[in-house]
């Protein structure tokens, strides 16, 4: 009877560990690589233009901001499967889907709003481009 007792405690701290490796898994930090100048240039233009049609056409907006976001995801090197998304763009398009059934432009600019979280993350600050040595900026 003891030895059935040890072998269930065993089996719990195993399921107990599997578990907490589950989760640390799913919620790691997201490493994304830097995006060069230009690039991220023409990723915070397109962002603009989102943002600018929001009024005009939100739903469309909205599907193009998650569009945008899993095209930078994948630039950046990042997997694009929906359970390794970062967990704002998961929330994003939770409350995208949750518009769209609705049909209530209030849960579009919530989504909208996650994904310019999601956005802000990803593309980072911008980095300034280091002057090569020997050479001198005039003013």
């Amino acid at each position: 009877m003891t030895s059935l007792v040890i072998d269930v405690v065993i089996l719990f701290v195993l399921v107990a560990i599997a578990v907490s490796v589950a989760r640390a898994w799913r919620v790691r930090p997201v490493h994304l690589s830097p995006l060069a100048a230009e690039t991220r240039s023409r990723y915070v233009a397109a962002w603009d233009r989102i943002e600018k049609r929001f009024m005009d056409a939100p739903e469309d907006a909205v599907q193009e901001a998650d569009s945008l976001l899993t095209v930078m995801l994948g630039e950046q090197g990042h997997a694009v499967a929906g359970d390794r998304l970062p967990p704002r763009l998961r929330e994003a398009r939770r409350e995208f889907a949750r518009g769209k059934r609705r049909h209530r432009t209030e849960d579009l600019r919530r989504a909208l709003l996650d994904y310019r979280e999601a956005f802000v993350q990803m593309i980072g600050p911008e980095r300034a481009e280091p002057v090569a040595e020997g050479r001198r900026e005039t003013a």
